[in-house]
């Protein structure tokens, strides 16, 4: 019975109805295996791993930096206070002396690097777990949260910035544990100045695909982790049995953003690469707890089917968390293998501490939201039918996915952080970084890099103008004003504008059975481009292949075609071959190969290797002379090398 679904307004709508079709007849799903056993074993393997680095004071000291950094102490309390109530009795001390660090910190002002807004949730989550186990304790507990007030001791309120703009993800989760305060009788007032904040700073944001577009009010920068680790926390505060006059519209937006992280997660349960923070383990530990809550609602609305679906996307995330353990235990917090200390992909601000005590906070939430063992697994979208869907707001992203690959298209010109052009490969069984997975930059933004040059990077078109110089879609245009890292660029600035057509014509038996399994759509650029009037790029989309053509209008000499090549990640390196008319990487068991069509063209590897999140990546360049057009395939597959 389908009686867990979008509302009318939602846009993808039919898409979403045409998948349920689609899921409710597959069969033969391999399941996950993520039991809740073996989920719970996931955060005690992170918990203990950072148990050794408590200190006497309960806080956990960060042994990078060598002291205690952001939130780690009341994220390491709450995963901590899970496994206690799962029977871990040893952890008692531990996760009771954090919480007490952790509430502490708040109440005398030390929040280490001044980030007391992420506190109350995971102080909350640790005490209302706790509690039961230490009644004496809870009342000292209690006593010192009942002391917070907080236009007073968070940073991101009205109060401390005046400034609309500022009152961005941080207010947000701020928000998500008083309400849990406020739930427990230990807060002075009451909702409505949660409404306030909610109403004029947060429920605008929302698109009509329940995309939180993070960043100033006015220019949103819209990282993807963001939208994620914002309506994760926004969930809490529903599923806590937040009433509050936004309740309603807040829910239907959460809901409508799960459909939309639903319906573009990977197959292999990784979320569309976008902005800052993209690739932290935490974006698939914050989409595990969205899905797993949402798998419970369906449940509870006895929509089985659906439920079995958002119960499979938590169980990839799970997977997608999972596969980058350290032998110790922790986890490389970003998508390479570069020991922690080199911070290759990290942000300025990334901790790998508390990153990854952050992530198993959002793992350990994602169990207590859990549906259990006994729902079947249903396919995600990813792995079922096939369909391109163009994110609404300024978010500038397309997910296109046949069953078992998927792929991430940005399109905005004047973003130098986020270039355009086909950014990620994902494919059912291959690893993720064969793709590649994550493209180059203009300007790095808030990203370190321990090597490789900063250069924009994607599968996109290029062209060679008459007086020889190559350009790339990839380097785009100007916006017109200096680049700022904190803010979001309109999309028209500058001049440049992209328009996306679908193939949608009627198809009927064996066509139908066809269609499902196919895409093919095409992208029409306008703007500034060096030589150029207009460019287009179609992109047939198959199971296991694509084809994708570039055709160029202006004055040019000759048509290319930039291929981005993964080439190491910081333990292992790729081997590179190429021919006249085709190049080839094999990497970690795969292969991605793309061959040029057209018979009078090469392919030439270019020098240097340029940095990426993933590591480091290297490209050739597709080049027919003399021509306005340029068609190429690109294969991925498991690899019988040994590279």
């Amino acid at each position: 019975m389908l009686t867990y679904t979008a509302g009318t307004s939602y846009p993808w709508k039919r898409e979403l109805e045409e998948f349920r079709a689609l899921s409710a007849q597959a069969d033969g799903i391999e399941p996950t295996g993520w039991s809740r056993k073996r989920k719970l074993a996931l955060i005690e393997q992170i918990v203990r791993a950072y148990r050794v680095y408590q200190q006497e004071n309960g806080a956990i000291e960060d042994p990078y930096s060598g002291r205690e950094r952001y939130y780690s102490t009341p994220a390491y309390a709450m995963a901590a206070a899970v496994l206690v109530k799962e029977g871990h009795a040893d952890l008692l001390p531990s996760a009771s002396a954090a919480l007490t660090r952790s509430i502490s910190a708040v109440v005398q002002g030390e929040a280490p690097d001044s980030h007391p807004d992420f506190f109350p949730v995971l102080m909350m989550r640790a005490y209302m777990l706790l509690k039961p186990f230490l009644p004496e304790q809870a009342e000292v507990w209690a006593g010192m949260l009942r002391q917070i007030e907080p236009e007073r001791d968070y940073v991101f309120t009205m109060s401390k910035m005046n400034n609309p703009n500022r009152m961005i993800n941080w207010n947000a989760i701020m928000i998500s544990g008083e309400v849990l305060r406020w739930k427990e009788g230990l807060a002075g007032e009451g909702t409505e100045w949660m409404d306030r904040y909610l109403s004029a700073y947060h429920l605008t944001r929302f698109t009509a695909l329940g995309l939180y577009q993070d960043g100033p009010l006015d220019r949103p920068n819209c990282p993807l982790a963001y939208d994620i680790a914002t309506r994760y926390h926004l969930g809490i505060m529903i599923d806590a049995g937040y009433e509050g006059e936004c309740a309603p519209a807040l829910a239907e937006c959460l809901r409508h953003g799960a459909f939309s992280s639903l319906l573009t997660l990977s197959p292999l349960g990784e979320i569309p690469p976008r902005g800052r923070s993209s690739q932290h383990q935490w974006n698939e530990a914050a989409a595990a707890s969205v899905f797993a809550s949402q798998a419970s609602a369906a449940l509870k609305a006895r929509d089985r089917g659906m439920a079995g679906i958002f119960a499979r996307a938590a169980n990839l995330c799970f997977d997608a968390v999972a596969r980058w353990s350290m032998e110790d235990g922790r986890l490389h917090i970003v998508r390479n293998f570069y020991p922690p200390e080199k911070r290759h992909g990290y942000e300025v601000y990334t901790n790998h501490t508390c990153y990854n005590l952050w992530t198993v906070a959002a793992l350990a939430n994602a169990y207590l939201c859990d549906p259990g063992d006994g729902l079947k697994e249903r396919p995600i979208p990813s792995e079922v039918g096939a369909r391109v869907l163009q994110m609404d707001g300024w978010f500038e992203t397309i997910s296109a996915s046949v069953p078992g690959q998927q792929i991430i298209l940005h399109t905005a010109l004047n973003d130098p952080y986020t270039v355009p052009g086909l950014v990620r490969i994902h494919q059912q069984g291959l690893p993720g970084g064969i793709g590649p997975a994550a493209a180059g930059h203009g300007n790095a933004g808030f990203t370190e890099f321990g090597e490789g040059e900063t250069l924009p990077l994607s599968y996109c078109p290029a062209w060679q103008t008459p007086d020889g110089q190559w350009h790339t879609l990839a380097e785009g245009i100007s916006s017109g004003a200096e680049y700022d890292r904190d803010a979001g660029i309109d999309p028209a600035l500058g001049g440049g504008s992209v328009k996306l057509e679908v193939e949608s014509e009627a198809f009927h038996g064996e066509q139908a059975r066809e269609h499902f399994c196919r895409n093919s759509f095409t992208l029409e650029w306008h703007g500034p481009l060096q030589g150029l009037q207009e460019l287009r790029m179609h992109v047939l989309q198959q199971q296991g292949l694509l084809q994708i053509t570039y055709e160029f209008e202006g004055q040019i000499q000759a048509a290319g075609a930039v291929i981005p090549l993964m080439f190491g990640d910081g333990e292992q390196q790729a081997e590179i071959t190429c021919s006249a008319n085709r190049v080839r990487t094999e990497f970690r068991g795969a292969y991605a190969e793309s061959k040029l069509v057209d018979s009078i063209g090469r392919v030439h590897v270019q020098d240097g290797t340029v940095a990426s999140r993933n590591g480091l990546l290297r490209f050739a360049r597709m080049e027919v002379p003399g021509s306005r057009t340029l068609t190429f395939t690109v294969e991925l597959g498991a690899s019988t090398g040994k590279a």
